[in-house]
């Protein structure tokens, strides 16, 4: 068995990678073609005629990386792999950071998904 990826054939898009042994009877959907597939094929890449290229995944927002940081105590890890916790003032600064940009996207105009939403009531309760 090897990778397949099945391409799109008018845009180049990867629409999904299989298994498949090369040799039973295999028919690709219409306007899509099978090439073998390399370890950059991946679904929502691209192959260009010569190569699969990867698909472009953008760097995290700060709102994005706030949202995981205000829920983990962990700063960092000492020599013996033990975590160290954020100080008091460190969770404050976050908190109130991620406030702010919730808060600015909202009066913005931004339609905050559930996540945020009870991110940014919960903390204008505290």
């Amino acid at each position: 068995m090897g990778r397949y990826a099945l391409i799109i054939t008018a845009t180049g898009a990867v629409d999904n990678v299989i298994e498949y042994d090369g040799s039973a009877p295999f028919t690709p959907p219409t306007g899509q073609e099978l090439r073998v597939a390399t370890d950059d094929a991946e679904p929502g890449g691209t192959w260009n005629g010569s190569a699969f290229v990867r698909a472009v995944v953008p760097d995290p927002t700060r709102t994005q990386v706030l949202m995981g940081e205000v829920t983990n105590p962990v700063a960092s890890y000492d020599e013996n792999d033990d975590p160290v916790n954020k100080t008091a003032e460190v969770v404050a600064a976050e908190k109130l950071e991620l406030k702010n940009l919730l808060t600015a996207a909202l009066v913005g105009g931004a339609d905050l998904g559930q996540l945020e939403t009870q991110t940014l009531l919960r903390l204008e309760r505290e």
